[in-house]
């Protein structure tokens, strides 16, 4: 049995200041940003609720979006990404070779 699960979280915050909130919350729980907005990583069932609840705290309900996909992300990347280098993706000691 599988202890983590590979997650992607991508926001759109219009708040400079809730945007920087959950940009540093998503790297605490050990997430990889792999764009501005959009970050990658394998959690446990709890950080992926303290993610859930991150996004919750600081999102305007009115005017921001988020989302969160599971799955094998880095393998979708991988499969489809245009624009990313090797060293890249190479964010669980891994490297992939697009």
């Amino acid at each position: 049995m599988k202890l983590t699960r590979e997650i992607l979280v991508s926001y759109d915050i219009e708040d400079n200041r809730s945007r920087k909130k959950i940009y540093d919350g998503l790297k605490d729980i050990g997430l990889y940003p792999i764009q501005k907005s959009v970050f990658v990583g394998d959690v446990k069932t709890a950080e992926e609720k303290a993610v859930k609840r991150l996004l919750s705290q600081f999102l305007d309900k009115k005017t921001d979006k988020s989302f969160i996909l599971c799955g094998q992300i880095i393998e979708q990347i991988k499969t489809t990404g245009i624009g990313y280098k090797e060293d890249e993706l190479d964010i669980y000691g891994k490297s992939f070779v697009l």
